[in-house]
């Protein structure tokens, strides 16, 4: 089995590198399932039907979402229609589906979507109840992967919980910082990252508008949560698992810069 997850898709910039790049990464890559985090999609905060539909059309096989998920009120009435969306399990708004199993290729896969609790706490109830919920409740299921994305603030709570869980799941993929970390492992054949990255603008502070978060943290000023139309990043990760035993045999970091993407669309 070979997936591919692309990181927090924030704004304009964001979807455009996904529409631009997604051809040439799956023909390199040739994945089976492709999951993608849209929480920041429209106008950097939350996701549109409209968006979702785009999305789609791409050939995406899943959208997992974040602290942002009902930031465009408009998603919630569309909701029973979204069936390829996965909004976090334990957000206080108890909304939508926390997980979903995918048919792929003989396999049952189950798609996790959780928020970490530090600095989330207006928005999460906890995790870990929620993820021995969801244990519970697919253990008749026959469910042969099991793909969390656990979008959080900190590299140890992203840690602790793959930890916890590495022997039950079997990958723990970080989101929500839209910094990408240099940690990936497989651990006894369960993958891990802390941070998977953003699909966003590259000159900017985490997609926001860079002179705009200056005079929010320096001097104190109101601002709008703009988002910076540089040209884009693209970070993601893809995974290979043995159809046998389910194991994790592969996990590689991808990174695509603006001042390389013509090299990356030469090489892939």
């Amino acid at each position: 089995m070979r997936i591919l997850f692309l990181g927090d898709i924030v704004g304009k910039r964001g979807r455009e590198v996904i529409r631009d790049f997604l051809p040439s990464l799956k023909d390199k890559y040739q994945p089976d399932f492709i999951i993608v985090n849209g929480e920041n999609a429209a106008h950097g905060k939350g996701l549109t039907i409209k968006i979702y539909n785009e999305f789609m059309s791409y050939g995406i096989d899943c959208i997992t979402m974040g602290n942002h998920t009902f930031s465009k009120k408009e998603i919630i009435d569309h909701l029973d229609e979204m069936n390829k969306l996965v909004c976090p399990y334990n957000h206080i708004n108890n909304l939508g589906k926390g997980y979903r199993i995918f048919k792929c290729k003989g396999k049952k896969i189950c798609v996790v979507n959780l928020l970490g609790l530090v600095m989330q706490e207006e928005y999460a109830t906890n995790p870990y109840n929620a993820m021995d919920k969801i244990l519970k409740d697919t253990l008749s299921k026959n469910i042969d992967l099991y793909i969390v994305d656990y979008h959080a603030e900190t590299t140890a709570e992203k840690r602790v919980f793959f930890e916890y869980y590495k022997n039950k799941i079997n990958a723990v993929l970080g989101t929500h910082t839209h910094i990408q970390t240099a940690d990936e492992q497989i651990i006894d054949g369960k993958a891990f990252i802390t941070d998977v990255g953003m699909c966003g603008p590259f000159d900017s502070i985490i997609g926001r508008d860079t002179d705009e978060c200056i005079r929010k943290l320096i001097f104190n000023e109101q601002t709008r949560f703009t988002v910076s139309m540089s040209n884009p990043i693209l970070n993601g990760v893809f995974l290979e698992y043995n159809d046998e035993n389910n194991m994790c045999t592969n996990i590689e970091r991808i990174q695509i810069r603006p001042w390389n993407k013509q090299i990356e669309k030469d090489l892939l």
